[in-house]
Protein backbone atom coordinates (compact mmCIF):
# COMPACT_ATOMS: atom_id res chain seq x y z
CA UNK A 1 0.00 0.00 0.00
CA UNK A 2 1.34 3.07 -1.14
CA UNK A 3 2.25 5.39 2.05
CA UNK A 4 1.22 9.16 1.36
CA UNK A 5 2.97 10.46 4.26
CA UNK A 6 6.21 8.90 3.87
CA UNK A 7 6.01 10.23 0.00
CA UNK A 8 5.30 13.80 0.83
CA UNK A 9 8.14 13.82 3.75
CA UNK A 10 10.20 12.61 1.41
CA UNK A 11 9.38 15.62 -1.24
CA UNK A 12 9.27 17.68 1.11
CA UNK A 13 13.15 17.10 1.91
CA UNK A 14 14.14 17.08 -1.17
CA UNK A 15 12.62 20.61 -2.04
CA UNK A 16 14.37 22.06 1.63
CA UNK A 17 17.97 20.10 -0.41
CA UNK A 18 17.47 21.71 -3.36
CA UNK A 19 16.87 25.23 -1.57
CA UNK A 20 19.79 24.67 0.10
CA UNK A 21 22.22 24.02 -2.36
CA UNK A 22 21.04 27.11 -4.31
CA UNK A 23 21.60 29.44 -1.41
CA UNK A 24 25.01 27.86 -0.67
CA UNK A 25 25.53 28.65 -4.94
CA UNK A 26 24.38 32.24 -4.63
CA UNK A 27 26.19 32.90 -1.49
CA UNK A 28 29.80 31.51 -2.57
CA UNK A 29 29.67 32.86 -6.06
CA UNK A 30 31.20 35.71 -6.37
CA UNK A 31 29.74 38.84 -9.08
CA UNK A 32 31.94 41.22 -10.65
CA UNK A 33 33.29 43.43 -7.81
CA UNK A 34 32.89 40.62 -4.75
CA UNK A 35 34.86 38.75 -2.87
CA UNK A 36 33.92 35.16 -1.37
CA UNK A 37 36.46 34.21 1.09
CA UNK A 38 36.31 30.25 2.43
CA UNK A 39 37.66 28.97 4.93
CA UNK A 40 38.77 25.55 6.55
CA UNK A 41 40.79 23.59 8.23
CA UNK A 42 43.01 22.84 5.55
CA UNK A 43 43.06 25.66 3.25
CA UNK A 44 41.42 28.88 2.16
CA UNK A 45 40.59 30.40 -0.71
CA UNK A 46 39.94 33.95 -2.10
CA UNK A 47 36.87 33.55 -5.11
CA UNK A 48 37.53 30.25 -5.62
CA UNK A 49 40.94 29.99 -6.00
CA UNK A 50 43.56 28.94 -2.90
CA UNK A 51 45.83 30.82 -1.71
CA UNK A 52 47.55 29.01 0.87
CA UNK A 53 47.54 27.01 4.10
CA UNK A 54 45.44 27.32 6.89
CA UNK A 55 48.07 25.84 9.77
CA UNK A 56 50.84 27.52 8.62
CA UNK A 57 49.80 30.73 7.35
CA UNK A 58 46.79 31.52 9.60
CA UNK A 59 46.83 28.93 12.52
CA UNK A 60 50.50 28.85 13.42
CA UNK A 61 51.05 32.75 12.76
CA UNK A 62 51.14 35.09 15.96
CA UNK A 63 50.68 38.12 13.50
CA UNK A 64 46.81 38.85 13.47
CA UNK A 65 47.65 40.00 9.79
CA UNK A 66 47.36 36.96 7.09
CA UNK A 67 50.03 38.27 4.32
CA UNK A 68 49.34 36.04 1.80
CA UNK A 69 45.47 37.13 2.10
CA UNK A 70 45.93 41.02 2.67
CA UNK A 71 48.16 41.39 -0.33
CA UNK A 72 45.07 39.44 -2.71
CA UNK A 73 42.32 41.80 -0.79
CA UNK A 74 44.23 44.78 -1.44
CA UNK A 75 45.32 43.89 -5.46
CA UNK A 76 41.50 43.42 -5.56
CA UNK A 77 40.06 45.96 -3.71
CA UNK A 78 42.60 48.69 -5.66
CA UNK A 79 41.19 47.07 -9.35
CA UNK A 80 37.91 47.54 -7.70
CA UNK A 81 38.18 51.17 -7.21
CA UNK A 82 39.99 52.19 -10.17
CA UNK A 83 36.68 50.09 -11.64
CA UNK A 84 34.13 52.20 -9.73
CA UNK A 85 36.50 55.00 -10.60
CA UNK A 86 35.97 54.89 -13.90
CA UNK A 87 31.96 54.39 -13.74
CA UNK A 88 31.38 56.84 -11.17
CA UNK A 89 29.95 54.57 -8.58
CA UNK A 90 31.10 54.84 -4.65
CA UNK A 91 33.75 52.00 -4.43
CA UNK A 92 32.31 51.35 -1.05
CA UNK A 93 29.17 49.58 -2.19
CA UNK A 94 31.76 46.19 -2.82
CA UNK A 95 30.45 43.19 -1.52
CA UNK A 96 32.37 40.90 0.18
CA UNK A 97 31.20 37.31 2.01
CA UNK A 98 32.78 35.03 4.03
CA UNK A 99 31.96 31.15 4.99
CA UNK A 100 33.83 29.26 7.61
CA UNK A 101 33.99 25.67 8.60
CA UNK A 102 32.02 25.29 11.97
CA UNK A 103 35.28 23.44 13.28
CA UNK A 104 37.38 26.00 12.92
CA UNK A 105 38.64 27.54 15.98
CA UNK A 106 37.70 31.10 17.00
CA UNK A 107 41.21 32.64 17.19
CA UNK A 108 41.31 31.73 12.94
CA UNK A 109 38.00 33.31 12.42
CA UNK A 110 39.21 36.10 14.48
CA UNK A 111 42.48 36.62 11.92
CA UNK A 112 40.57 36.48 9.02
CA UNK A 113 38.00 38.92 9.66
CA UNK A 114 40.78 41.37 10.79
CA UNK A 115 42.76 41.13 7.23
CA UNK A 116 39.34 41.79 5.87
CA UNK A 117 39.04 44.88 7.70
CA UNK A 118 42.66 45.79 7.29
CA UNK A 119 41.57 45.89 3.57
CA UNK A 120 39.15 47.60 3.44
CA UNK A 121 36.22 45.35 3.82
CA UNK A 122 34.45 46.49 6.85
CA UNK A 123 30.79 45.19 5.89
CA UNK A 124 29.96 41.90 4.81
CA UNK A 125 27.97 38.61 5.46
CA UNK A 126 29.61 35.79 6.91
CA UNK A 127 28.27 32.39 7.24
CA UNK A 128 29.29 29.69 10.16
CA UNK A 129 28.97 25.96 8.77
CA UNK A 130 26.23 25.28 6.18
CA UNK A 131 23.39 27.62 7.40
CA UNK A 132 23.58 29.29 4.29
CA UNK A 133 19.89 30.35 3.95
CA UNK A 134 20.63 32.95 7.34
CA UNK A 135 23.90 34.69 6.80
CA UNK A 136 24.82 36.80 9.46
CA UNK A 137 25.84 40.30 9.21
CA UNK A 138 29.22 41.95 10.05
CA UNK A 139 30.35 45.52 10.72
CA UNK A 140 33.62 46.45 11.67
CA UNK A 141 34.82 49.47 14.06
CA UNK A 142 37.02 51.50 12.18
CA UNK A 143 40.61 52.25 12.95
CA UNK A 144 40.57 54.77 15.80
CA UNK A 145 42.43 57.71 13.79
CA UNK A 146 44.76 59.69 16.10
CA UNK A 147 43.19 62.80 15.03
CA UNK A 148 40.14 61.76 16.16
CA UNK A 149 38.30 64.11 19.33
CA UNK A 150 35.48 64.82 20.96
CA UNK A 151 34.15 61.59 23.85
CA UNK A 152 33.86 58.72 21.40
CA UNK A 153 34.81 55.31 21.62
CA UNK A 154 38.12 55.92 20.16
CA UNK A 155 39.35 58.70 22.63
CA UNK A 156 38.06 57.03 25.46
CA UNK A 157 40.33 53.78 24.75
CA UNK A 158 43.25 56.38 24.29
CA UNK A 159 42.26 58.03 27.59
CA UNK A 160 42.02 54.69 29.44
CA UNK A 161 45.46 53.32 28.09
CA UNK A 162 47.25 56.46 29.44
CA UNK A 163 45.34 56.93 32.60
CA UNK A 164 45.00 60.49 31.97
CA UNK A 165 42.56 63.31 31.83
CA UNK A 166 40.06 62.63 34.41
CA UNK A 167 36.77 64.75 33.35
CA UNK A 168 37.14 62.83 30.16
CA UNK A 169 37.13 58.91 31.84
CA UNK A 170 33.99 60.60 33.71
CA UNK A 171 32.46 61.17 31.05
CA UNK A 172 33.68 58.26 29.22
CA UNK A 173 32.35 55.75 32.11
CA UNK A 174 28.94 57.67 31.94
CA UNK A 175 28.38 57.66 27.90
CA UNK A 176 29.16 54.10 27.20
CA UNK A 177 27.93 50.56 28.86
CA UNK A 178 30.97 48.85 27.05
CA UNK A 179 29.00 45.59 27.16
CA UNK A 180 30.46 42.30 26.55
CA UNK A 181 30.13 38.82 26.41
CA UNK A 182 33.24 35.98 27.04
CA UNK A 183 32.40 32.08 26.60
CA UNK A 184 36.06 30.04 27.74
CA UNK A 185 36.78 26.58 28.20
CA UNK A 186 36.05 25.07 31.99
CA UNK A 187 36.58 21.74 32.29
CA UNK A 188 33.89 19.48 29.76
CA UNK A 189 31.39 22.88 29.87
CA UNK A 190 32.14 26.38 29.46
CA UNK A 191 31.88 29.38 31.42
CA UNK A 192 30.42 32.46 30.27
CA UNK A 193 31.49 36.29 31.21
CA UNK A 194 29.09 39.13 30.76
CA UNK A 195 30.72 42.53 31.87
CA UNK A 196 29.51 45.81 31.78
CA UNK A 197 29.58 49.32 33.68
CA UNK A 198 26.26 49.78 34.70
CA UNK A 199 27.57 52.24 37.24
CA UNK A 200 28.67 54.23 35.06
CA UNK A 201 31.37 55.60 37.35
CA UNK A 202 35.31 54.93 36.72
CA UNK A 203 36.41 51.73 36.65
CA UNK A 204 32.56 50.81 37.51
CA UNK A 205 32.81 47.77 35.37
CA UNK A 206 30.79 44.67 36.93
CA UNK A 207 31.55 40.88 35.73
CA UNK A 208 28.84 38.49 35.90
CA UNK A 209 29.95 34.77 35.56
CA UNK A 210 27.48 31.91 34.79
CA UNK A 211 27.75 28.15 33.59
CA UNK A 212 24.19 27.93 32.31
CA UNK A 213 23.45 30.43 28.96
CA UNK A 214 19.69 30.49 29.67
CA UNK A 215 21.25 32.43 32.94
CA UNK A 216 23.16 34.47 30.44
CA UNK A 217 20.10 35.43 28.40
CA UNK A 218 17.91 36.42 31.71
CA UNK A 219 20.54 38.87 32.70
CA UNK A 220 20.87 40.48 28.94
CA UNK A 221 16.88 41.16 28.89
CA UNK A 222 17.03 42.88 32.61
CA UNK A 223 19.66 44.65 30.68
CA UNK A 224 17.99 45.55 27.88
CA UNK A 225 15.06 46.81 29.76
CA UNK A 226 16.94 49.05 32.73
CA UNK A 227 15.95 52.57 32.60
CA UNK A 228 19.19 54.03 33.72
CA UNK A 229 20.67 52.04 30.62
CA UNK A 230 18.69 53.64 28.01
CA UNK A 231 20.49 56.32 27.11
CA UNK A 232 24.19 55.08 26.92
CA UNK A 233 25.40 55.31 23.66
CA UNK A 234 27.00 51.89 22.91
CA UNK A 235 23.39 50.16 24.57
CA UNK A 236 22.46 48.38 21.12
CA UNK A 237 26.41 47.11 20.54
CA UNK A 238 28.16 43.97 22.35
CA UNK A 239 31.33 42.59 21.95
CA UNK A 240 31.36 38.98 21.79
CA UNK A 241 34.69 36.98 22.73
CA UNK A 242 35.32 33.18 22.39
CA UNK A 243 38.41 31.01 23.93
CA UNK A 244 41.22 31.02 21.28
CA UNK A 245 41.06 27.39 20.30
CA UNK A 246 37.61 27.46 21.00
CA UNK A 247 35.27 25.87 17.78
CA UNK A 248 32.90 28.69 16.09
CA UNK A 249 29.96 26.27 16.21
CA UNK A 250 29.54 27.60 19.43
CA UNK A 251 29.39 31.25 18.06
CA UNK A 252 26.70 30.84 16.07
CA UNK A 253 24.09 29.87 18.01
CA UNK A 254 25.40 33.31 20.48
CA UNK A 255 25.18 35.51 17.76
CA UNK A 256 21.55 34.37 16.33
CA UNK A 257 20.38 35.00 19.89
CA UNK A 258 21.81 38.80 20.49
CA UNK A 259 21.01 39.34 16.79
CA UNK A 260 17.15 38.94 18.37
CA UNK A 261 18.01 41.26 21.26
CA UNK A 262 18.62 43.76 18.66
CA UNK A 263 22.33 44.22 19.37
CA UNK A 264 25.01 45.06 16.75
CA UNK A 265 27.80 42.21 17.65
CA UNK A 266 31.52 42.40 16.77
CA UNK A 267 34.26 40.36 18.37
CA UNK A 268 37.73 40.81 20.03
CA UNK A 269 40.48 38.85 20.36
CA UNK A 270 40.96 36.75 23.69
CA UNK A 271 44.18 37.99 25.74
Amino acid sequence: MFNFSRAFLLFLSLILLAACDSAEKDFMTPKQGEIVIDVNNDEYSLNGNVIGKTITDISNSDDLLILPLDNQLKAMRRAYQKEALRKGISADESNARLHVDENLSYDVFYKVMTSMGISGYLTFQYVIGSNFREPLDMKLPERCSPLSSGINSCTCQRAKLRKQNTELLKECARKFIELFLAIKPNGNGVSYLVGLNESGLIDGQKIYTYENIDDVWKLIEDIRLRRNLQDKEDRNQIIVVLGKDMLVKNLAPVVKKLKIFGYKVNFANFE
